[in-house]
């Protein structure tokens, strides 16, 4: 696959690729620091002369950098000395080769990277290149033949030094960049990874302070939100916006009589089965004590009655319930809508209507006011039968 240099992966990268070196800009720091042709030519002339006492460089080199305690702490052993040594005769070769290209340029930053990883600050890379200066200097003293070579040849060593540890550093502040932008990266991911935490609890603690802890379905104070936007949908949509109130009958002598376990565990069920019967769109919700609800938006108040015979439905085929329950009918719109709170007063208005026609009936049936039945119709028959939908068995 072939990538551009922009695409490619830094590790596909050379040094010199990383940190924008072209063949301009090479030539532009060699200008920078005098590097001319004449003093390529003069380095070239010498190596020769310093391949032959470069075992002599290296180990006066080394024995001026191991004297520094703190230097000698660093290159920590005799092996690391020899590699160390061995790096150098590379080096030095290379330093009077001729040619300071594009390789050499990379070759120099990896100086100048290795460095940086072992822990080589600036002061001790500084020292050290002086010292190399020395030493081949001491070389240039032993082989000129004239101060106007000799002085040549030494300026030469130092142009060449220079332009060396300009790109040196250059690898030294690309490094510390790196860090300074890998730790600012970190920081940023470590403070979204916060608010990510503190999003996700802030939203945990507003569904605990929106869900009833006994049942899991939406609280009283849920229900107020989600009635408001609701009404706020039907009304911009002109739909209908239907609302069921169930209230569980004689739940206040259950808890006296067979304990406040078998209370809680029917106010359970009630709510299971409520979620069962309504349609995914459909919010159920705990008011408080015995007194549930189902907000269904897009629904007229048939399909609210469907709901409805399908809760007593699932109350009936689970088993023998202690205490039945009243589930009154409200809806409002599509055109004419009234506020939340009439609609809250009208399905608990039509829950009691269900709740008297059951008065002294038989426990455990679920009864539900049907309002599309008009008790002005004198069908009291057909009201009964919509009225005791289930019985317990």
């Amino acid at each position: 696959m072939n990538l551009g240099t922009s695409g490619m992966r830094i590790v596909e990268q050379t040094l010199a690729e990383q940190m924008k070196f072209s063949d301009r800009e090479i030539e532009k720091r060699k200008q920078l620091f005098d590097l001319r042709g004449e003093d390529i030519a003069t380095l070239l002339s010498c190596k020769s002369a310093v391949v032959e006492r470069l075992d002599w460089a290296i180990d006066e080199f080394y024995a001026r950098q191991i004297d520094d305690p703190e230097i000698a702490l660093i290159i920590g052993d005799s092996e690391t000395l020899s590699r160390l040594k061995g790096a150098m005769r590379n080096y030095i070769v290379e330093l009077f080769g001729g040619v300071y290209d594009n390789d050499y340029v990379n070759s120099r930053l990896r100086v100048g990277k290795v460095h940086w990883r072992i822990g080589v600050t600036p002061k001790f890379f500084l020292s050290a290149l002086r010292r190399l200066n020395v030493v081949l200097c001491a070389i240039m003293d032993e082989i000129s033949d004239t101060p106007i070579e000799l002085h040549a040849r030494k300026e030469a060593i130092q142009k060449i030094l220079f332009f060396d540890s300009q790109l040196v550093f250059d690898t030294y502040i690309n490094a510390l960049s790196t860090e300074v932008t890998a730790a600012k990266d970190e920081t940023a991911a470590y403070a979204r990874g916060l608010e990510e935490q503190v999003a996700l609890r802030t939203q945990q603690m507003k569904e605990l302070t929106l869900t009833d802890d006994l049942t899991g379905v939406s609280n009283k104070r849920a229900f107020g939100e989600h009635a408001k936007r609701e009404m706020a949908g039907a009304q911009r949509a002109n739909r209908e916006l239907s609302l069921l109130y169930i209230d569980i009958n004689d739940f206040k002598l259950l808890n006296d009589t067979l304990g406040h376990q078998v209370g809680d565990d029917l106010l359970v069920k009630v709510a299971r089965h409520l979620k069962g019967a309504s349609r995914e769109s459909d919010i159920v919700c705990r008011l408080g004590g015995d007194e549930f609800c189902v907000l269904m938006p897009d629904a007229p108040a048939s399909a609210a009655l469907n709901i409805a015979e399908r809760f007593a439905e699932l109350m009936y085929e689970e088993a023998s319930s202690p205490c039945g329950a009243s589930v009154g009918v409200a809806t409002t719109g599509p055109t004419q809508f009234c506020t939340v709170e009439d609609l809250v007063s009208q399905a608990d208005q039509s829950m009691y209507k269900a709740k008297q026609r059951n008065k002294g009936g038989k426990p455990g049936l679920v009864c539900i006011d049907n309002p599309l039945l008009s008790s002005d119709d004198g069908d009291s028959e057909a009201q009964e039968d919509q009225a005791l939908h289930s019985e317990a068995g």
